[in-house]
């Protein structure tokens, strides 16, 4: 009778143990075999009859915002090739242009003024699906300021940028003006057809600061506004607001590093200085401010292409 007893507790035993193994592998999470997406980079243009209103479709669109039927995927640098956690079949896919812009909250942020790109794809899991996103600006966008120095004469001041005399203390204004050039090897599109604005620094002429003319109202009620412009320079230059009457200079200003090549800069007006300023009256200029740099046989600035828009 004992060994009865003894064999039937290890014939249970073994049961058991055999139980809880096999029931152990029924609760191991399935294999998850995600789909992947591929961006080599987002194209911004601008409709051929909105060129008048909206300007150069100039943009440094560099990371990409994706979403998974509005839920999502992450944020990526581009190029970029990235996993999708979703079951074989159609989704809505949304793509948003991420830039940098001075003086926002992180490094990169989605331009709140460029269309999402938005897609139904047939997604397979373990396959990559190369995205070709496009994006114009929002039908709803104002473009309050422009000047891109077109069809303005060669050697002459430009008709929207304006000296800036000091506000009541001349140490504090500008001792030379900009002047608009055609030379292909300096303006921005290359050709020489259009024109950029170009600034010489020298020993006689060691401080440019120039001011967007007129004056503009702009939005501070949690409105985004951004400024938008192309720059080249040999040295350090700041960027930033004057109050209507040019008597207070708003801070802080944007400091843009020196760059022999052009590139595109996108100020977030917003964020930290009309949020912050918002008591003087808002009517604003922005300025550009360069000062010589002493050693150098002369320093030069070119701007092209600048928007205010909200």
């Amino acid at each position: 009778m004992l060994k009865l007893s003894r064999l039937l507790f290890c014939s249970f035993g073994v049961l058991s143990i055999s139980f809880a193994l096999t029931s152990c592998s029924t609760f191991d999470p399935p294999t998850v075999v995600p789909s992947y997406g591929h961006i080599d980079s987002i194209h911004f243009s601008i409709p051929a009859d909105s060129a008048n209103l909206e300007g150069s479709a100039s943009s440094a669109i560099k990371a990409a915002w994706v979403y998974l039927d509005d839920n999502p995927v992450g944020t990526f640098q581009m190029p970029c090739t990235f996993p999708i956690v979703a079951g074989s079949g159609y989704h809505n896919i949304k793509i948003y242009s991420g830039v940098e812009a001075a003086d926002a909250n992180s490094a990169y942020s989605i331009n709140p003024f460029y269309q999402f790109y938005s897609i139904n794809v047939n997604l397979q899991q373990g396959k990559t699906t190369k995205f070709q996103p496009v994006s114009t600006y929002y039908n709803w966008v104002k473009f309050k300021y422009m000047e891109n120095f077109d069809g303005e004469s060669p050697g002459s001041q430009p008709q929207h940028i304006v000296r800036y005399y000091g506000g009541g203390s001349k140490a504090a204004g500008s001792d030379t003006v900009m002047f608009v050039t055609r030379n292909k090897s300096l303006v921005f599109d290359g050709t020489g057809s259009n024109g950029s604005g170009l600034v010489k620094l020298d020993e006689n002429h060691t401080q440019y600061v120039g001011m967007t003319d007129p004056p503009d109202s702009l939005p501070y009620n949690g409105t985004p506004v951004y400024l938008e412009f192309n720059y080249r320079t040999t040295t350090f230059f700041s960027v930033g607001l004057f109050e209507e009457d040019t008597v207070i200079q708003i801070s802080p200003s944007t400091i843009v590093y020196p760059s022999s090549t052009w590139k595109k800069l996108y100020v977030d007006l917003y964020s930290r200085t009309i949020s912050t300023y918002h008591a003087y009256p808002n009517n604003y200029r922005v300025y550009f401010l360069m000062n010589y740099n002493t050693g150098d046989v002369a320093d030069t600035l070119l701007l092209d292409n600048i928007k205010i828009i909200y």
